[in-house]
Parts: C-alpha cells; structure tokens; sequence
C-alpha cells in the first residue's frame, strides 16, 4: 500500500470511530446505563428536549470547530446521530426479547417490544376486542408490554387489589401530574387521606341529598322522553345530558343545563371527547405525557386541557359561593382544603384541581354508557322487562332504597355490567407488583411489573360463567349455579380502591330504570339502524362509549303490540 493510501487509512478509522462505533456505543450504554432503570414516563419530554438540544449543540460544536463543507457536517452529524439511536434500539430490541425477565411469558411478540404496538392496534378505539382476542390467543396470563402482564383470570381483581396484596399503582396514575386526588396519586397514604374526603361528600348523611338530586333530574328526563310521543328516540345524548347535568348538580352544586337547552354545552363536548382519544394513547402513558406536552393546544388534546379547566373554574365558583349547609361533593373537597391548607401532602390547589377532574368523568362519564347498554339490553330482552315491571308493582319507584331489594332489578343491572362494562380495558385499575413478586395458580409474576386486568374479557370467562355470552339476570339471585367465580364481577373494584360513588351510581340506574319500566315498553325502532349497532359500534376510550341506540318508548296505558 502506498503512502497516499496509508494516509487515507488513517484518516477513515478515526472518522468511523468517531461517526459509528462512539454513537453506536454510546447508545447501548445510555440504555443499560440509564433507561434500563427505574420509570421515566414523567421525563418523557425532557427526554425528547434533551436529545434535540444535545444534537443542536453537537452541530453547532462542529461547524465552529470544523473545516470542511457545512453541509457535508450536517449529513456527519445526522448520521452519527442515526447510529446512536439505532444502537439505543436495538439494545432495547435485544434485551427485550431475549434477556426480559419477563420473556418466557406469552404473548405478542410486537407488544413485547413496545407498548407502542398496543397503541397501533387500539386505533380504532377497539381496545377490548385487541385484548379479547390476545387472550384467546395466549391464554389467561399474556405479557401485552415490554414490562406488563395482563391477567384474565376470575380472581385478577383480588390479586390486583385484594386486601392482602402489596401492589402499588401504575404509571397511569400519573397522567394528571403535577395534579392529584384519589384516583390520580400513587401514594398510598395520600391516597387514603382523599379518600376520606371522598366517603364524607359520599357518606350516609350526604346520599339523601344526592339522591334527591338524581330524582329530579330522572323527572326531568322522563318528561323529555314524554314528548317524544311514540316516536323515535335517540337516548344517546339524552342519558349523557342526564347523567353531565346530575354530577353538575350534586357534584359541584351547578345547574349545567344540558337538559333544559336540550344540545351539548362545550364543557361536556369536551369531556366526551378528550376521553375518546385518550382511551387508545393510555396503553402508552407516556405518549400521552408527550401529547400533553408538546401539542396541548392542538387535536383532541386540547380538549383535555379545556376540561380540566372547566373543573378548575368550577371549583373557582364554589369557593365564592357560601358553602354552610351545601352537601354537594366539591364543597366537601373545599372545606376541607381550607382545614388543611398547606399541611396536605402534594399542592393543595392541584389536588382540588385533580379531584374535579375526577368528579367530572367519574361522576358523568360512567353512569350514561351503563344506562346506554341497559336500556338496549331491556329492548332486546322484554321478557326481562316485562319481569322488572312486575316487580315494580306497588313500589315506590323514587325510592332508591325500596329498589335496591328487587332481585331482577338488581341482576339485570349487574348482568348489564358483567357484558358490556362502562371500563373495559381499564387502565385506571392497572397496578405493580410488589418487590418479591406474587404467585398466581403457580405463576410466579416477578416484582416491579405492571398487571392490568380487562373487565370486557374477565366478564365473559367460561372458567367465571355459565353461557357467558348470555344476558341471564338470574344468575345473581335464583340461578347461582350459573356464576362459576363471583371473584370475576366487581363492577365498582374491591378492597381499599374500590369506588366510593357506588351506591349513587346504582341508585342513578336505578331510578331511571323504574321511572322508565313503570310508565313504557322499551323497543327498538324499526327503520333506524341495525340494533346491534349499540355493541358493533362500541367504543373503549377511559371509559366506553357505545353505538348508537334508538327506541321507542310506548306508554303502557296504550294498547299492547
């Protein structure tokens, strides 16, 4: 080789060096040697900031400092930038695949990669149809993360949430930091501590005015389905009008209207809409911090933004308000944030902020899916009807307490919620497993991995029910040979984050239920569509929003069919 060549040697190995193998390097040491550890969904724009003005930097640095063409530079320095990035990958890759603790579970070999995948596949908003179908694939224990189990087991809520186990909650938990609540912390003692204030707002002495507050707004829905006649109606917007204007009601002591103006007020556009996109990005917390961070005013996230808002604002409103003698919900949450004032754990005013955010999906946002596929179940089964209208014979239909003791109320109710859960991929009951790990049936699930558990899939376990596709209310009460596992129904959770709004929820199905049984016939409408639509058409955000569902509400004073 002659001296020009040599020379060219020599300036290529330290060019490659520099360009290749250091970037390449750097990239897999970055991944074992930072992000292998710990969680870092909260970082994840500091993350992405970080790398940008790090590469800024770099080129910045190189074309002060260097001789040669700037372009020539820049194509250097994206190249070198490429092989960092492919080295940080592909350790992931690697490393994810082959040296996981988690690798020897089953499951779909992309979601092992990255949760990224699981976004990809719930683009549709089909979240529990993608788990449904990874269950039947890969059995009741299927690794649907790099680092998650979801279990489809009768008792997956026990071992998530039982009173003996050591779990802690997930990343999606975080999703409103800086803001927290009951619902939005990780810490357990803040957690209990808000929780207090919630079963006070929703205690005995409280649930006599709510409930007042419901049958109201059930008189106001009922006379809006009355002038409908026997004409079609699509009850929609009508339930979610309901259920929006009743948490305004007891839950911050507003009259929202939507009922009264008969159309969607921006707040609850906003509401509905911010939780559609949200559902299929929350597989990925993360993303969803990214979204918040860098386009909060762009899309649908801009909606969250605005909902939160809202929340903020009413709150706002009820402190102005004179609040001795108000057993709405978020005067309980102001009181005692000025008992408490600076002494509380996190910010006192982003937790009130976290809790009417809470208030506001939890309160509205669950009650009119389940009323939803209620009414569409008592259309499709009048035979189920026709017995709940019995039952009511000679009871007082606007006494919650007097309807909590109808059997065939009560199971069609939960037979409702078993099918067709208003949370049914449910991230919020996502948790971690506690450092020595956990045994489930001779399962050993290590320490520190996300479990999740899809209330869809669990409500409709052969090894849980008889016939589980069927709608079959008396299996709670005259058949139980019919439920194999009552572990795999907990509609409102189990053990210390079990939901304290139950018996306002049931109380809201329930007189709505009667109201409408003890005055009409619930049918489809014929013309309007493919009844089925109502599951077809089924969407699973945080929380579902099913198909759309048109019925005729013929008076029962009337002559029969």
């Amino acid at each position: 080789m002659d001296a020009n060549g040599l020379a060219e040697m020599a300036y290529v190995m330290p060019q490659t060096a520099t360009n290749v193998i250091l970037p390449f390097l750097l990239g897999v040491s970055m991944h074992h040697g930072v992000f292998i550890h710990g969680e870092w969904h909260n970082y994840a724009p500091s993350i992405v900031v970080g790398h940008f003005s790090f590469l800024f930097v770099l080129l910045a640095f190189r074309i002060v400092r260097g001789s040669g063409v700037v372009s020539q530079i820049v194509v250097e320095t994206a190249v070198s930038t490429s092989i960092y990035f492919l080295g940080l990958f592909l350790s992931i890759a690697v490393y994810r695949l082959f040296f996981h603790r988690l690798r020897a579970f089953p499951g779909s070999r992309l979601a092992s990669l990255s949760k990224l995948w699981h976004v990809w596949m719930c683009r549709t908003s089909k979240g529990h149809r993608v788990l449904q179908a990874w269950q039947q694939e890969y059995g009741s224990i299927v690794r649907t993360g790099p680092n998650e189990i979801t279990l489809f087991h009768p008792a997956a809520f026990e071992f998530l949430d039982g009173i003996k186990n050591e779990n802690t909650r997930s990343d999606w938990h975080d999703m409103l930091h800086p803001r927290s609540g009951a619902i939005f912390t990780r810490d357990k003692n803040a957690h209990k501590a808000r929780k207090r204030v919630w079963e006070s707002a929703l205690g005995s002495g409280a649930l006599p005015h709510h409930y007042e507050s419901l049958k109201r707004h059930v008189r106001v829905l009922e006379s809006m389905v009355s002038e409908y006649g026997e004409t079609p109606v699509v009850v929609n917007d009508l339930l979610h009008w309901f259920a929006f204007d009743s948490m305004g009601d007891y839950g911050f002591g507003q009259d929202f209207g939507l009922m009264r103006e008969r159309k969607w007020s921006r707040a609850a556009t906003n509401l509905h809409s911010s939780l559609s996109v949200l559902g299929y990005l929350s597989p990925a917390i993360w993303v969803c911090i990214l979204a918040f961070f860098f386009m909060p005013g762009l899309w649908k996230v801009k909606h969250w933004f605005q909902m939160i808002e809202f929340g903020d604002n009413c709150v706002e409103k009820r402190k102005k308000e004179q609040l001795s003698g108000h057993v709405d919900i978020v005067s309980a949450f102001i009181r005692d944030h000025e008992k408490h004032g600076e002494d509380e754990i996190h910010n006192p005013d982003m937790t009130l902020s976290g809790e009417a955010a809470v208030l506001l999906v939890s309160a509205s946002e669950t009650i009119a899916p389940t009323l939803i596929t209620l009414l569409y179940f008592l259309a499709r089964h009048p035979e189920h009807a026709a017995k709940i209208q019995k039952e009511l014979e000679g009871v007082d239909t606007t006494d919650p307490q007097a309807l909590s003791v109808l059997p065939h109320l009560t199971g069609t109710i939960n037979e409702g919620m078993r099918l067709l859960p208003a949370a049914m991929s449910c991230n919020p009951g996502s948790r971690v497993s506690p450092p020595q790990g956990l045994n489930i049936d001779g399962t050993f699930i290590p320490g520190g991995v996300k479990l999740c558990a899809s209330r869809y899939s669990i409500g409709r376990l052969e090894m849980a029910f008889e016939e589980p596709e069927s709608f079959i209310p008396e299996r709670w009460y005259s058949r139980p040979e019919l439920v194999k596992d009552r572990r795999a129904f907990v509609p409102f959770g189990v053990g210390r984050t079990s939901c304290v709004g139950r018996n306002v929820a049931l109380a809201a199905l329930r007189l709505v239920t009667a109201c409408f049984l003890s005055k009409y016939h619930i049918r489809f409408a014929p013309g309007e569509g493919i009844p089925e639509a109502v599951e077809r058409d089924l969407k699973d955000g945080v929380v579902s929003q099913p198909g759309k569902l048109v019925l005729i509400f013929k008076s029962r004073t009337s002559a029969p069919d």
